[in-house]
């Protein structure tokens, strides 16, 4: 089999694209243009080529970088080929050669682990499909700060938008977690940053995934603030971001720097213990389920979901379960060819496996509010050991993995921001006092999240507890004072509700009311409702004696 076809079969293995065309069309190209290159020169780009384009493959990077991969060491090798490239394979391709390049020729003699580092950084992103000129600033973003490289040149060599962006991404660079004015200076620098292009975050994320899984240089003082940033800012904004593939890296990576002793143990008895029976359990029912879904004509693809150990310690931290108790549950993921196969294999493990009560959920049938396509069912599996199967297509996974912030992109390709979150970002801005931006910045941003829904599809962002009560103030004061009741996911609750992500909200309101319940005060979560009651309750008295 010829390399291109290798890594073409490995794309429609692990994307749901339907053509291949333009990765054809560019090995058609790479051919081409190294026919005049001596047979050493010849071989030895090509042999580089489809390593590179393989490994991107491999990360799951989107299918420009791919082809990018294929002509970064070609176009270094020919002057002038960019120009070419653009004609016969578009834009984007060209962008991303030329940024890449760029780079290398600025890092690569002094600075290599950063040209590395910058390299690694951009393929994470490709691996998230962020879009091309966000992946190509992560390919510069350490020229600015490293080379002779200015924004004025960058914005003369790649355009406003790249130039826009890695003049951002320098004003979040660096945060260190701490109570001071320089901390709170760089909180605000951050939140404008994000306000303009969430993309800027979403970059200086993957930049630091990357330092702390290959750490090169750094003392262990840096190292450790980029895990504290990690830890208590970057991770929790993927929430916002609804990113959530980046948080357990965040979080993990983070965890092993901090708190190695915690991590080691966990680790080892992942390793000894966990890993061996898990291992062992899944690949035997992996077996068991690929051999019938085979005999009817299923193709799938079977791997067990990953443990992730900073989300096992603070489980045994804070429910205090045990090791063993944590890690009971098996998980695994079914990916299929289409819908009908996923009702299909669902069928086939409910005659191989007793499914639990209850514990099947088809949102495939009633998608949840975000877009979120899977089937769910809970069996009792090999030696009655519970086990989660989730059932979906290439594209439902694809969809699945990029959360709510992805999803709003793709629809909405020339915003930056969804409005939403912009909301969110520039309230902060409206504090001027340090202590209370902190305060505020600490206790609706960095803190859990949820993200709700109203009947219409908007997304309503809360902090994690939140009620319905809060709900209805997010939307409109009027509504939070008069509400008298909330049906959730089309059950009616009771005010006091938990509410979670993917609810869908419906608040039913009093015209007849005359304002909220003291008793609220005792459930609410966010300042914003609390506010509104208080005021409420401090305007009655001097209401009452005006009329008097």
């Amino acid at each position: 089999m010829a390399e291109i076809d290798k890594i073409i079969k490995t794309i429609l293995d692990k994307q749901p694209i339907s053509s291949c065309e333009l990765l054809k069309k560019t090995d058609r190209f790479l051919k081409s243009e190294s026919k005049d290159l001596s047979f050493l020169d010849k071989k030895s780009i090509s042999a580089m080529a489809y390593e590179k384009a393989q490994y991107a493959v491999n990360k799951n990077a989107r299918i420009e970088f791919v082809c990018a991969a294929l002509l970064f060491d070609l176009a270094l090798k020919k002057k002038g080929l960019t120009k070419e490239i653009k004609k016969h394979l578009g834009e984007k391709i060209e962008l991303l050669v030329r940024s890449h390049n760029f780079t290398k020729r600025k890092l690569q003699n002094e600075n290599k682990r950063l040209f590395d580092h910058s390299y690694r950084t951009a393929l994470i992103l490709a691996g998230i499909k962020t879009d091309v000129p966000a992946i190509c600033t992560a390919l510069l973003h350490e020229v600015i700060s490293h080379s002779d490289t200015n924004i004025e040149q960058i914005q003369k060599y790649f355009g406003k938008e790249i130039a826009m962006l890695l003049q951002n991404f320098q004003k979040v660079r660096s945060i260190k977690t701490a109570n001071n004015q320089q901390y709170i200076l760089h909180l605000r620098e951050m939140v404008v940053a994000m306000a303009e292009d969430l993309r800027v975050i979403i970059i200086k994320m993957c930049s630091n995934i990357d330092r702390m899984k290959s750490p090169t240089n750094e003392t262990p003082e840096k190292l450790k603030d980029i895990a504290l940033e990690s830890r208590e800012i970057m991770a929790p904004l993927t929430d916002i971001l609804g990113i959530w593939q980046l948080r357990w890296k965040l979080e993990d990576y983070s965890f092993k720097i901090l708190d190695p002793e915690a991590y080691g143990k966990i680790s080892r008895r992942f390793d000894i213990d966990e890993r061996k029976n898990r291992e062992k359990y899944i690949q035997k029912t992996k077996n068991i389920l690929l051999n019938a879904a085979k005999e009817a004509g299923i193709k799938c693809q079977i791997e067990g979901r990953f443990k992730h150990f900073y989300s096992i310690h603070q489980k045994m931290e804070i429910k205090k379960k045990s090791f063993d108790e944590i890690c009971d549950v098996f998980a695994l993921r079914v990916i299929v060819n289409n819908i009908d196969d996923c009702y299909r294999l669902l069928g086939i493990i409910h005659r191989i496996w007793r499914p639990k009560q209850r514990r099947m959920k088809d949102y495939i049938a009633a998608p949840k509010s975000n877009h979120y396509r899977s089937l769910h069912t809970t069996v009792f599996g090999l030696n009655g050991r519970s086990t989660e199967f989730q059932i979906r297509t290439k594209q439902m996974n694809e969809e699945a993995n990029y959360g709510i912030a992805a999803h709003w992109y793709y629809k909405n390709p020339r915003k930056k921001t969804p409005p939403w979150i912009q909301e969110l970002l520039l309230k902060q801005q409206q504090y001027k006092e340090d202590h209370e931006f902190l305060s505020k910045f600490s206790s609706e941003i960095l803190q859990n999240r949820i993200y709700t829904y109203t009947p219409k599809g908007d997304v309503i962002s809360l902090p994690s507890g939140s009620t319905p009560i809060d709900f209805a103030y997010h939307i409109h004061t009027e509504i939070g004072s008069k509400c008298s009741g909330a049906v959730v996911n089309d059950i009616t609750v009771g005010l006091d509700y938990v509410l979670s992500t993917n609810d869908v909200i419906k608040i039913i309101i009093d015209r007849t009311q005359s304002g909220p319940k003291s008793s609220w005060l005792n459930f609410v979560k966010t300042n914003a409702a609390k506010k509104h009651i208080e005021n409420y309750f401090n305007k009655q008295p001097v209401v009452r004696s005006f009329r008097l």
